[in-house]
């Protein structure tokens, strides 16, 4: 793709200066990109190529402009450690960690953060996680920045009933570490849910009209 499709088709996802900077990490890199619909297991991820497939790097396409950049850029310093390293054992070791560290840190050298979100990417960088939602801090500071935001699981009381973004309909069990236990009430089944991950509540009447 050239820079300026590039940056026309990103720019519909973050500010045309930080797709500008993506492609200067790209452009020289046999990667394929993909905006997908919301997933409520991951933002994003990469996938290292195989059979002669390029690596490929995907990215919800709801998220808002700041925690696209940070996930793009989190997926993107995967394929840089691995073209490194050649392996994807160890994902977010301290490889990877300088990678996406070296990475942040040149988004934020070109102000393309809000202001507000700066400090919190500072120290998210100090200690980077294996996803912006397993960062509380970060993921609460970019929460404030989507157009309707809702609640993380983890603010619901335990036995109240949410739906997720592909319309399953989940009763909240109790805490494991960072994950709840959660039945789906169609099919009985039980789930692990990430604390972080952003659900609707809903009335109990509701799941069953």
């Amino acid at each position: 793709m050239d820079q300026q499709s590039f940056v026309t088709h990103f720019s519909k996802y973050v500010p045309e200066e930080a797709a500008a900077l993506f492609h200067e990490w790209t452009h020289h890199e046999p990667v394929s990109y993909r905006i997908t619909k919301p997933r409520n297991t991951k933002l994003g991820d990469f996938r290292a190529p195989v059979q002669g497939f390029p690596a490929r790097i995907s990215v919800n396409g709801n998220l808002n402009p700041y925690a696209f950049m940070v996930t793009f850029t989190h997926e993107f310093a995967h394929y840089l450690d691995f073209k490194q390293r050649k392996t994807l054992k160890n994902p977010h070791g301290p490889e990877w960690k300088q990678v996406y560290g070296m990475l942040l840190s040149q988004v934020l050298e070109r102000e393309l953060f809000p202001k507000a979100l700066e400090p919190v990417i500072h120290r998210h960088i100090q200690n980077p996680k294996a996803a912006s939602c397993s960062d509380p801090a970060l993921n609460a500071a970019l929460k404030q920045f989507d157009d309707s935001p809702q609640p993380f699981l983890k603010e619901l009381p335990e036995n109240s009933y949410f739906r997720v973004s592909n319309g399953r309909v989940f009763r909240k069990g109790p805490l494991r570490r960072t994950r709840y236990r959660c039945q789906e009430v169609d099919s009985g089944r039980w789930y692990l849910v990430h604390g972080q991950s952003e659900v609707e509540p809903m009335d109990h009447m509701a799941t069953i009209s």
